[in-house]
């Protein structure tokens, strides 16, 4: 694998997809203009930045130290993402980027750590294979941001551009551009140098960084991250406030140390005040963090128990009561459409169950 290498398509490919694009332009179109920055100061030395208004914003956050900056996830799109580290720059008179960290590698969180080229990138082992496969995927992931745009535009095309709805559906139709001609002129990919199993700690002076591997809810290569002094946890998309999490972990090793991370992580910061999630739109309170993990260990322990008694999975599953046996998270969403969050968790982990007995 050449790290280094700028992945770009074929012009066949290209001039496909620019005749797509073009045929589904809206009659006003649709430009960066219509994808508003945004900056929030969380404390005097963390600051996050996102684009759009209606949309889910990746959040890039910026931590100041006293050895330099430190970026947490870019997102997809260069072209947007270079316009971030220009305002973070005139936000903050500086622009010594120290290191990189992307909570996961997928590609609305990883494409665009070339604006930052000085900095070192920093995720787990797993995240090398990680960004290789989202990278590989970038002409499938063409077709699905161009059925998106298609979408935006009709509704762009039946709404007044001075309404809510219209404002919305600009702002998609823009997104869409530019997203699609980042990844048809070509992205360089920049992959973890500085890897780690488990846990890893920087310290930079004045802010210690801690972070820990955890994947198995959202992807193979998520972390959480702690910034003690600021009492500071980032999740990325590991959760969604309010609802379920989906278990996808693969070997009971590795759920063994996810949960043993999200107990270090709840007793050793028990003053933890700000949860940072992936995206502008997705809330992530403190209480949900602490009853996401009362559930996830407790059903852990409730399979491994049914399965020793000999009960089967459907015994089990109708043998308790959710909102009794987890009232933490007894209003949380656990229903997708007709997908029940729940039943899928306990199908998954009796499958880990399974796998450990044997």
């Amino acid at each position: 694998m050449t790290h280094a290498t700028r992945v770009v398509w074929p012009a066949a490919l290209r001039s496909s997809l620019l005749a797509l694009v073009l045929a589904v332009l809206p009659a006003a179109g649709a430009g960066q203009e219509d994808l508003p920055l945004h900056v929030r100061r969380l404390s005097e030395r963390v600051l996050v930045t996102w684009h759009c208004e209606h949309l889910q914003g990746t959040n890039m956050a910026v931590i100041v130290t006293a050895e330099g900056l430190v970026i947490i996830d870019t997102g997809l799109s260069p072209t947007l993402v270079g316009r971030q580290r220009s305002r973070v720059e005139a936000e903050l008179g500086r622009s010594d980027f120290r290191y990189l960290i992307n909570t996961h590698m997928h590609n609305d969180h990883a494409f665009a750590n070339e604006v930052f080229p000085e900095a070192t990138v920093v995720g787990p082992e797993r995240g090398v294979a990680a960004l290789d496969q989202e990278v590989k995927r970038i002409p499938e992931l063409i077709e699905r941001l161009q059925r998106g745009r298609a979408s935006f535009s009709e509704w762009a095309a039946q709404t007044s551009p001075d309404s809510a709805e219209g404002r919305e559906a600009r702002e998609g139709v823009a997104a869409f551009d530019v997203g699609i001609a980042d990844l048809e002129k070509g992205i360089t990919p920049r992959y973890p140098t500085e890897t780690f199993r488990g846990l890893l700690a920087l310290d930079l002076g004045d802010v210690r960084i801690e972070l820990f591997e955890f994947a198995g809810l959202h992807s193979d290569s998520d972390i959480l991250i702690v910034v003690p002094e600021e009492r500071m946890l980032f999740t990325g998309d590991v959760f969604w406030g309010g609802q379920l999490p989906t278990v996808q972990v693969r070997t009971a090793h590795d759920l063994q140390q996810l949960l043993n991370h999200w107990k270090v992580i709840l007793d050793a910061y028990p003053d933890l005040e700000v949860i940072v999630p992936g995206h502008s739109d997705v809330p992530l309170t403190l209480e949900d963090f602490k009853g996401m993990y009362a559930y996830v260990s407790r059903l852990w322990s409730d399979v491994k128990a049914a399965k020793a008694s000999g009960r089967s999975v459907l015994q089990f599953m109708a043998g308790h009561d959710f909102a009794e046996r987890y009232p933490e998270v007894a209003s949380f969403r656990h229903m997708r459409g007709e997908y029940n969050i729940h039943q899928h968790n306990i199908y998954m982990l009796w499958q880990l169950a399974n796998d450990e007995a044997g």
